[in-house]
């Protein structure tokens, strides 16, 4: 019986002390403009989270408030899969970063070229032309 509860009590911790660890990414803007945004970003795969935070949720105090795509993500996935899964498993999205390094306290400084993005989207009829 007293090894049972000692066996017992290892085991419960190292279950504990095993747990996983979610990195949450933290996005800071340095500057934005109407043609880009420059972005300090600390996360597993900064371009990625970038690029997909700009299309989906926008960037709040910057003037890209709001998504470049205002449908819903799951919705517009479905409805062009082939477009979003070159743009994001093809790499694709890494075409429209201008620079992308890596600062001294290992966040990463990533300059986005706005123009070029919403220039695509609008040419693979994913959004429209403003004012149309």
């Amino acid at each position: 019986m007293k090894y049972f509860k000692l066996l017992f009590l290892c085991v419960f911790g190292l279950l504990i002390n095993c747990k996983s660890t979610k990195t949450i990414s933290s996005t800071q803007i340095i500057e934005s403009t109407e043609s880009s945004i420059i972005l300090d970003i600390k996360a597993v795969n900064p371009e990625y989270v970038a690029v997909h935070q700009l299309l989906f949720r926008g960037f709040p105090n910057s003037n890209q408030t709001n998504p470049l795509i205002s449908t819903s993500e799951i919705e517009i996935q479905k409805q062009f899969p082939t477009y979003f899964k070159d743009f994001f498993q093809g790499n694709r999205y890494k075409s429209f970063i201008t620079s992308s390094t890596k600062n001294s306290n290992g966040s990463h400084r990533i300059v986005i070229n706005l123009k070029a993005i919403r220039l695509d989207l609008e040419q693979n009829s994913i959004i429209r032309k403003f004012g149309y």
